[in-house]
């Protein structure tokens, strides 16, 4: 997304606050003008909508995760660093409230079919860096491919959500954290058929 200026930063970090707090239904313009003390007018000077404006908040946490994680994820050449890279992503997303943001934005994607294409179109690019990453790796050992990579980053990407939605609204991390591990422990069998670093460069 553009940089923002400082006044639709405040206004974007304002709804941001306001989709954990009061979830989708609540995020009117009324009550984020509130949450960040400044006149409602100011959302539809420069965000033309509600809407555009809680898309606006998908758009910075999408930037600032790609920016945090974007490098690491693209260096990775195990199935372990991956996975290792996964539960921190998802500590983080739990620990800043992205959790709820993406839930509460999906649940509002559910009954209103323009904001959920909206919605979709913002996970996208998320779905296309993981197949790369499995395009890599899978080829790399050459064994054939079972699944379209395309199809694996769907399942990879839409299971991660998910998990990190169910816990957000059961309330329990235990289940989440245990799927983790099992990650962690199944990529270091992976890596007995996949080629590590030392091994591509080599061959």
């Amino acid at each position: 997304m553009d940089t923002l200026s400082d006044t639709k930063l405040h206004i974007v970090e304002a709804a941001l606050r306001t989709l954990k707090t009061e979830g989708f239904a609540g995020a009117s313009a009324r009550a984020i003008a509130r949450e960040g003390n400044f006149n409602q007018a100011l959302i539809f000077y420069h965000f033309a909508s509600v809407r555009n404006l809680l898309l606006a908040v998908l758009d910075l946490i999408s930037e600032r995760r790609m920016t945090e994680y974007g490098p690491a994820f693209e260096s990775a050449r195990t199935p372990s660093e991956l996975a290792g890279l996964a539960r921190t992503i998802y500590l983080d997303d739990l620990e800043r409230g992205y959790i709820t943001v993406l839930g509460e934005m999906v649940s509002g994607g559910v009954t209103d079919a323009e904001l959920g294409t909206e919605v979709s179109a913002r996970i996208e690019p998320w779905i296309e860096m993981v197949e790369r990453k499995l395009e890599q790796m899978l080829a790399a050992t050459g064994l054939p491919m079972l699944a379209s990579p395309r199809d694996l980053a769907f399942a990879l990407v839409a299971l991660y959500f998910g998990m990190d939605m169910l816990s957000h609204m059961q309330g329990d991390r235990t289940r989440a954290e245990s799927l983790l591990d099992l990650a962690t422990r199944l990529s270091a069998v992976a890596e007995t058929v996949l080629p590590g670093p030392q091994q591509e460069a080599s061959s």
